[in-house]
């Protein structure tokens, strides 16, 4: 019964989507990062993310009146990007489950445009980033929990649509900052604390996964709040407080655990797990060299090798070879030149702190993702191509705040300029 619900839910929504665009990257999102239909009983099992992709698609294009579209250098990157990811499948003819790979990437790119189109009001973004957290925020809450209650024992296991103990973690620490947005800018106390809460919890949720790779990147994340942020002192406070806590409080064999597995980091030549990483490395690199135009394709360690890229930077190479790597690298350069931008327009204007705020907060995520990338294979997540989507919207919303504030300052100037001369002064 309950599935049946979700369903016809879900099927209104779909035709809702042709009518309002902007309902779409909302329900798209959650049921990417949450995916309500498998968590019931019945109901139609179908791609569900795909036909409200082309739902969105079909309205933003053919019926709605709002479209407005980012016209920058990234947009058209990214979908040079999607189509050279999708020329590689089918240069290489990999065969049609990797294929499917190649045209899934293809509609997060378009979701990533059509979000950067229409979910550019500050309202709309910040539903966006309340769904992002509230999907990802409630498992990793309910992680946490489950870390402290048990005293650190154990292995935290993220669900199914998550990923297990790497890609969960990464999914969580991406999430993390804009947990402490919402703590910033939501209206209501109680709400401010509540997320607090939930940052918290999730670097719980961090510790439960073990993951060696994800404390590397929420190690730079750290790193950058503290170098930018303006409360240094009370951060370190704070992060003392908590490794103070965390010793006094974890069980032996669980600190004895996680230390073993923290000091293979300096020590890789003894952890069999990072040696098998630095074949796969190899493996991309000599590839690659072989394929540098080309690569091989979607699926290419997988199918070649037998073992994962584990590297964004490898996998993108192994796939695409240096042309596809030059494109992300590109793409890279604008996301970063995006966010200093978006911050630079915004400081000093209390109308856009949210915006400036927002920037700062992705940019923290942006270091985790290329941190973490490093020892994770997530080139063509849709964690990131989401993010820029949401970037690209908060510099429309900036940008049409600052044309209407110039608009408003010349009206302004002119009326001054027009006013009546008095009469004592003509004489």
């Amino acid at each position: 019964m309950s599935g049946f619900i979700i369903t016809l839910w879900l099927l209104g929504i779909t035709i809702l989507t042709m009518v309002q665009p902007v309902v779409g990257p909302l329900v798209y999102y959650l049921i990417t990062w949450m995916h309500p239909e498998q968590q019931m009983y019945g109901g139609l099992s179908i791609r569900w993310t795909l036909l409200i992709a082309v739902t969105s698609l079909i309205g933003y294009l053919f019926i709605s009146k709002e479209r407005q579209s980012p016209r920058n250098a990234l947009v058209f990157f990214l979908f040079l990007w999607a189509f050279w990811y999708l020329f590689t499948a089918i240069v290489n003819r990999v065969d049609p489950l990797e294929f499917g790979l190649a045209t899934d990437f293809v509609k997060l790119i378009v979701m990533s445009w059509v979000t950067a189109s229409v979910i550019n009001t500050r309202h709309r973004i910040h539903a966006l980033i309340w769904i992002l957290v509230i999907c990802i925020g409630s498992v990793s809450f309910r992680s946490g929990l489950i870390t402290i209650v048990a005293g650190g024992g154990g292995e935290i296991v993220g669900p199914e649509f998550l990923g297990h103990t790497n890609e969960y973690a990464r999914y969580v620490i991406y999430t993390w900052p804009f947990m402490l947005y919402l703590a910033r800018h939501s209206a209501h106390k109680y709400v401010r604390i509540g997320h607090m809460v939930l940052a918290a919890t999730a670097v719980f949720t961090l510790i439960g996964t073990n993951s060696r790779g994800a404390f590397v990147a929420f190690g730079a994340m750290c790193a950058i709040l503290w170098l930018y942020g303006s409360k240094k002192v009370v951060t370190v406070l704070l992060l003392a407080a908590f490794v103070g806590g965390a010793y006094l409080v974890l069980p032996p064999a669980r600190l004895e655990s996680f230390t073993n597995r923290a000091a293979t980091i300096e020590n890789p030549e003894e952890n069999t797990s990072f040696q098998l990483r630095t074949e796969s490395w190899a493996f991309g690199w000599d590839y690659t060299l072989k394929n540098p135009y080309f690569g091989g394709g979607p699926g290419t360690f997988e199918r070649l090798h037998g073992f994962a890229a584990h590297s964004n930077y490898f996998e993108v190479l192994g796939e695409t070879g240096f042309t596809g790597f030059a494109i992300y690298t590109i793409i890279a350069v604008l996301a970063f030149s995006m966010v200093f931008r978006i911050q630079k327009k915004t400081k000093g204007i209390p109308d856009l702190a949210w915006a400036h705020d927002l920037a700062f907060f992705a940019m923290i995520t942006l270091v985790g993702y290329f941190v973490g990338g490093i020892t994770k294979n997530h080139g063509m997540n849709e964690y990131y191509y989401m993010l820029l989507g949401i970037m690209m919207g908060v510099e429309t919303a900036v940008n049409r705040y600052l044309a209407i504030a110039a608009n408003e300052k010349r009206q302004g100037d002119g009326a001054v300029e027009m006013e009546p001369i008095p009469q004592a002064a003509r004489t």
